[in-house]
């Protein structure tokens, strides 16, 4: 009976001690799971072993859970000692099953794994790699940066940020901008084109030119009346401008010549204009008024298109029972318009006394191929502003338009004094 006694004895000791480390794991495992303690998992001899630290903050905690990016600890040999639930959901494994696994699994390239930790000693951190994820069927790139813990723990901390959606954008930048080169080139090609095409035009314009000044020039004048004579005159002036026009749109048409700035003298070009519109300014019995125009530094056939421009649109949209009258002069209360400007301007007024526009067309007419009106009301092909829009943006410049239905129009043109 002694000897059941004793044996009784030591069982009933063994099982206390028992029951008082279960009681130790149960108070670990709880604090593990309310978050008073941090558990870490380790291989011994490739059996895997609980160990925990207790640690500061439970906030803390819960913001590595809830951050948008992985978050991992692993050994020095890639064990992973723990992982945030964003890492479990990049790679598709619940988390229970990630921990206890290595790092290297996770790698598209296992042996990058090795080149990545050789690489803290030199303090070089953070790379671009390839993840694998939905075991191993699928891959997406991420950012890996990782944060050596010792002394502290002898652990290393790794953040890892999924890239797919940036890799996208880059992608696409990439494919827009090939896009855009390609159109560059054509638009190249285009131009190149376009300069052959008005180099062989002006040739072939110049010639019958040439032929119809020298032949005018031959015919004697002896024969002629006060009247021929005249016409004969007038021939030969249209002639030889229409020839500088041709020189003018060659000059235009290279790049170098679009930037060159001359002086050029307004009202002398505004007569010039004048001059070239006679048959329409006569048909419409229109009448133009110049005032007194400064002299400025620009392109001088884009000036003179810019006015041929606008005061053919001023005639063209004329009241029927009113003869058109267009003003062309200086404005010079510019302070209320343009208050505080480092630059200086020259205002340019062309004003009238047409159709008028609704104020909610002003904004459409600088718009290349904008109508307002009916072709088989008034000709021409929506162009003519748009064109003038843009030779005043290539004299770093601005044009405004005011007008009233029934009344008139005024286009101001604001030239930069350089």
């Amino acid at each position: 009976m002694k000897a059941n006694d004793k044996n009784i004895d030591a069982l009933q000791a063994e099982i206390a001690a028992l029951k008082e480390e279960l009681f130790e794991s149960n108070s670990i495992v709880n604090a593990i799971k309310q978050g008073d303690v941090d558990a870490l998992v380790v291989h011994n001899n490739g059996v895997p072993q609980l160990y925990s630290l207790e640690t500061a903050d439970y906030t803390y905690r819960l913001l590595i859970e809830k951050f948008r990016q992985g978050a991992l600890s692993i050994s020095r040999n890639g064990l992973i000692l723990y992982c945030n639930d964003y890492f479990s959901q990049l790679v598709h494994i619940p988390s229970e099953m990630i921990i206890g696994t290595y790092l290297s699994e996770y790698l598209d390239n296992p042996a990058q794994f090795g080149q990545i930790i050789e690489a803290i000693k030199y303090g070089i951190t953070t790379h671009e790699i390839l993840f694998r994820y939905d075991h191993n069927q699928k891959t997406f790139p991420g950012s890996i940066s990782l944060t050596d813990l010792e002394p502290s723990v002898e652990a290393i901390g790794i953040v890892i940020t999924d890239l797919t959606e940036k890799k996208k954008h880059e992608e696409a930048l990439f494919r827009h901008h090939q896009e855009l080169e390609d159109k560059i080139n054509e638009l190249h090609r285009t131009n190149s084109n376009l300069k052959e095409f008005i180099h062989v035009i002006s040739h072939d314009l110049k010639e019958p030119l040439r032929k119809i000044v020298m032949h005018s020039d031959r015919i004697d004048g002896s024969y002629l009346t006060e009247s021929d004579t005249k016409a004969m005159n007038v021939l030969k002036v249209s002639a030889l401008r229409l020839n500088s026009l041709i020189d003018d749109l060659v000059q235009y048409s290279s790049h170098t010549a679009q930037l060159e700035r001359t002086e050029v003298n307004l009202a002398g070009i505004i007569y010039e204009v004048v001059d070239d519109l006679e048959i329409l300014i006569s048909d419409k019995k229109a009448k133009i008024e110049i005032g007194k125009l400064p002299v400025l530094q620009a392109s001088k056939v884009q000036i003179r298109q810019l006015f041929a421009n606008l005061i053919t649109n001023a005639i063209k949209y004329s009241r029927a029972d009113t003869p058109p009258l267009i003003q062309i002069v200086q404005d010079y209360n510019l302070n209320a318009e343009i208050p505080n400007q480092n630059t200086k301007f020259v205002k340019i007024q062309i004003k009238d006394n047409g159709i008028g526009m609704e104020s909610s067309h002003l904004l459409k007419i600088f718009t290349i191929f904008q109508r307002l009106h009916a072709k088989n009301e008034y000709s021409g092909n929506g162009i003519g502003l748009a064109i003038c829009k843009k030779i005043m943006e290539n004299h770093s410049g601005n044009i405004t338009v005011e007008s009233t239905l029934n009344e008139g129009t005024t286009f101001n043109l604001y030239f930069p004094i350089l």
